[in-house]
């Protein structure tokens, strides 16, 4: 059987809702319910599956100095089997694409795309590439990531041969070699396994054998990346914003040599600031608020809500909101969704990626 046939075999039978993205299902949520996902996810170990996350791979002597001159991550500090995230940048600086790169050996990259972005990517990767010596193809669904996430999931691996998983890691499976990298985020622990496209049933199988580990959707995936303060494309910010507005610290680098979209970027770091930033929200429980509620700063609007929790915490809510720059540099450390309230609630904090000169 195809495997992304037999994945989507396994997720009917546990009662999926699927969005598509280039003829490839995403897993929004099951039927179990977002609660019961979020609760792997935070106390045992989740499993994502991002077969749509398309998968291209570059091998060759030159591919690593053709996609320096195309990321904004710096490759030169990869080490084999490390995964980092990247964007591609519009030419004016903006973020054009979000990625993930993954080197695989020393001169084997494999760039796991946004879905729906992987042909666009693969496109303008093949405009540029004119001598530069490697190999360009399509690796999925010949090859599949899984992902695993929680803080029981190096335990949760040891099932499928893989004991004491270190940040990079290479093991067999029924005679088939897997690739294990562990992602270098803050929150819990967060693994991408990359899979021969023929063992991968068999692998998410024996993974689900095992009481501590469940699938999880890309609904209670993008609620853990808000608990844990993580942005997400296309909620929190979009291709109209720089990766500073965004708070992509471990997406960029500013000491790395060109790429494209990087005069723009060095200038708004280096000599001016963005005009506004993402920041994270801590929502009191009494409070009623929306996506895209306005935030004021006494009679000022100062920005606009971009992501609620639908968690409920002791304390109320967590949020993302994008602000104006200016307002951060003012002592207030409370917001309202109402102008000259004189008792504002919602209390803001500078995320963990936030870019700082």
């Amino acid at each position: 059987m195809n495997p992304v046939e037999a994945l989507n075999g396994l997720h009917e039978k546990e009662g999926a809702q699927f969005g598509f993205f280039d003829r490839l299902a995403v897993v929004d949520r099951y039927s179990n319910g977002i609660e019961q996902e979020l609760r792997y996810l935070q106390k045992s170990s989740g499993l994502f599956d991002r077969k749509a996350w398309l998968l291209l791979e570059l091998n060759g002597a030159d591919a690593k100095n053709f996609l320096q001159g195309m990321v904004s991550a710096d490759l030169e500090k990869f080490d084999i089997n490390q995964i980092q995230p990247a964007i591609i940048c519009q030419s004016k600086g903006k973020i054009q694409h979000i990625l993930e790169i993954w080197r695989t050996s020393q001169h084997g990259w494999v760039i796991s795309n946004y879905p729906g972005e992987g042909f666009q990517v693969a496109n303008l990767l093949n405009k540029f590439h004119i001598r530069e010596n490697f190999e360009f193809q399509l690796l999925t669904p010949t090859m599949l990531r899984l992902d695993l996430r929680g803080p029981k999931s190096s335990t949760a691996l040891e099932i499928i041969g893989l004991s004491e998983p270190s940040a990079t890691s290479e093991f067999f499976f029924n005679g088939k070699k897997l690739l294990c990298t562990r992602h270098q985020h803050h929150g819990a622990e967060h693994y991408s396994l990359l899979i021969p496209g023929n063992e991968v049933e068999n692998v998410a199988t024996k993974l689900l054998d095992q009481e501590e580990c469940s699938w999880v959707g890309w609904d209670a995936w993008n609620e853990m990346n808000l608990i844990e303060r993580i942005p997400v494309f296309g909620r929190d910010f979009t291709n109209d914003n720089f990766a500073q507005e965004a708070a992509l610290k471990d997406h960029i680098s500013f000491s790395k040599g060109c790429y494209i979209g990087q005069e723009p970027n060095a200038r708004l770091f280096f000599r001016g600031r963005p005009q506004k930033q993402l920041i994270c929200l801590s929502i009191p429980a009494s409070l009623t608020t929306f996506d895209s509620s306005h935030l004021f700063s006494g009679s000022e609007l100062v920005g606009e809500i971009t992501a609620i929790s639908a968690s409920r915490f002791v304390e109320g809510r967590l949020g993302m909101a994008m602000v104006k720059t200016k307002f951060l540099d003012t002592k207030d450390k409370k917001l309202s969704i109402i102008p000259d309230d004189p008792e504002p609630t919602i209390e803001w904090s500078k995320l963990p990626t936030h870019i700082m000169r």
